[in-house]
């Protein structure tokens, strides 16, 4: 009860603060549709997760002149919860701060944000399960208790003229246009990295070259941490002013092989080459992935979009797999364990039905087995244990639907996630966990999307936010968490009410 009163004095007092300065009404909607709606040839699906915290605020304090301004403010994230199953209290706290640079052609920025949280039955599960915080760092305590996690955000910013952009830092980056991306995600921990976006005619294309660690079992054990790399290459085009299209290219690979360090290779670091074929010319293994990312505009009210990704594949046994579908024969060798891809379908409207404000999106994910996984989990396409696309690995298919309305102030929305994933047994690979080696696999033949053990999960959330002040950047909400999971006809759920006060950092992914 204590952490409740702390709780509503910070809100009574952030919220009487807010009232006396003169905040403009600045939504995230607004925002966003401009992000979607943009006209100019610069656009790109390729999005800083910085972007929205830190450009979108007026510091608490400010020091500016004509050609520099700094801003500072603090950051928070309380929370308190109750989990009706069991009638336990869940809090938080979370206590940091950010800085933000600008003069001229330079912009810098640093977020620093700690957080101690007492999590919900299945949250807790997972953080248990992979030792880490989804979006935040190794998990340190969490097992029973309060799990310690940080989150850290920084970069530096260089734009000498309007065709080239440089940007170090440590952070994250996001391909796409829908809620999740098979591409390039958030939902990992940051990581070093060096960013170049060159700008010219209807075109942007940026270079991303990254440092991330291998945890898999050594978790809080850091001198067992194995470091390993992605050279990452993003066409974008804007055709037309209603279509975009977008080609996407990574290497992975470890910065040791077996006794041999071998670190960043300078084969990769050609900005104006494919990867593939370079990978196959330096005769390497490394772990390879290409794609697609497809966006259709209409009417400055409707997004389509899409995304295809290939980790590996042979056309014949693609034709088999069609073959299979269209008539099924025992003697077709199909399914092949290879054929490793994934797809995206979605749709967002604004101002749906002609209400200002009224936001809905919906989605469609699948990725089959094995895919973002290799031979051994330093190559994986992951982060901390953490895939750096979709979240839930591979092995699944997902349905999304998410609904805000937005006026003045205050956030509406309620959202529906649904996905089945199969899951490997102990001693099993079927296909789901991007940090086994696929060696492990199950099967040559006869892979199936959602093989092993089936796992349906449905989450429904609905929550009511108040943005306190964009000076402060900072949100209460209050939300209601119904989350089922039915696996070999045992269903266990779980239903939270959540109420938090935090500033607007970045998407802390808790609904899979």
């Amino acid at each position: 009860m204590r952490f409740l009163a702390l709780i509503v004095f910070v809100v009574a007092n952030i919220t009487a603060y807010a009232q006396q300065v003169n905040d403009r009404n600045l939504f995230r909607y607004n925002e966003v549709k401009r992000q979607y709606f943009k006209e100019s040839a610069s656009h790109s699906a390729f999005k800083n997760t910085y972007s929205d915290s830190l450009s979108g605020y007026i510091g608490v304090n400010r020091i500016s002149s004509n050609s520099t301004q700094f801003f500072v403010r603090p950051l928070i994230d309380f929370s308190f919860g109750l989990q009706n199953e069991e009638q336990s209290q869940l809090e938080g706290v979370g206590v940091g701060l950010e800085f933000q640079f600008r003069h001229k052609k330079w912009h810098s920025g640093i977020s620093y944000l700690f957080n101690k949280q007492r999590y919900g039955a299945y949250q807790s599960a997972f953080i248990n399960k992979n030792k880490v915080v989804p979006g935040m760092s190794v998990a340190s305590g969490a097992l029973g208790g309060r799990a310690g996690s940080t989150y850290l955000s920084a970069f530096v910013n260089y734009t000498p003229n309007k065709y080239v952009e440089l940007e170090a830092g440590y952070g994250r980056n996001f391909i796409g246009d829908g809620y999740r991306s098979l591409l390039l995600s958030d939902a990992a921990n940051a990581s070093p990295y060096l960013k170049i976006q060159t700008k010219f005619w209807k075109i942007q294309y940026t270079n991303l070259f990254a440092s991330h660690r291998n945890i898999y079992n050594v978790e809080g054990r850091g001198e067992f941490y194995e470091k390993k790399y992605t050279a990452t290459h993003y066409l974008d085009w804007k055709a037309t002013k209603w279509l975009n299209v977008g080609l996407f290219e990574t290497i992975i690979w470890g910065a040791k092989e077996g006794t041999y360090t071998r670190g960043f290779d300078p084969n990769y670091a050609n900005p104006f080459i494919f990867y593939r074929p370079v990978e196959f010319s330096v005769g390497s293994s490394d772990n390879a992935l290409v794609g697609a990312n497809l966006k259709l505009t209409l009417g400055k009210i409707h997004v389509f979009y899409a995304q295809l990704l290939f980790d590996e594949f042979l056309l014949s046994a693609l034709r088999a797999d069609v073959n299979q579908w269209r008539n099924p024969n025992d003697s077709i060798l199909s399914g092949w364990w290879g054929n490793k891809y994934g797809i995206q379908l979605g749709w967002i409207a604004f101002d749906l039905f002609k209400v200002k404000g009224l936001q809905a999106r919906v989605e469609f994910n699948m990725v089959r087995p094995y895919t973002y996984a290799h031979s051994n989990s330093t190559q994986a396409y992951s982060n901390d244990n953490i895939s750096l696309a979709h979240p839930l690995g591979a092995n699944f298919h997902e349905f999304i639907m998410r609904i805000n309305y937005e006026v003045k102030r205050w956030n509406f929305a309620l959202n529906y996630h649904q996905s089945e994933q199969g899951r490997s047994s102990l001693g099993q690979n079927f296909g789901e966990n991007v940090q086994l080696s696929n060696v492990t696999r199950a099967m040559e033949y006869e892979n199936e999307l959602t093989q092993g053990n089936k796992f349906v999960i449905r989450f429904s959330e609905v929550s009511v936010s108040y943005l306190l002040s964009q000076k402060l950047n900072t949100t209460v909400s209050a939300s209601y968490i119904a989350r089922g999971e039915t696996h070999v006809g045992n269903n266990t759920n779980n239903n939270l009410f959540m109420l938090r006060i935090h500033s607007n950092l970045f998407n802390k992914y808790l609904d899979y």
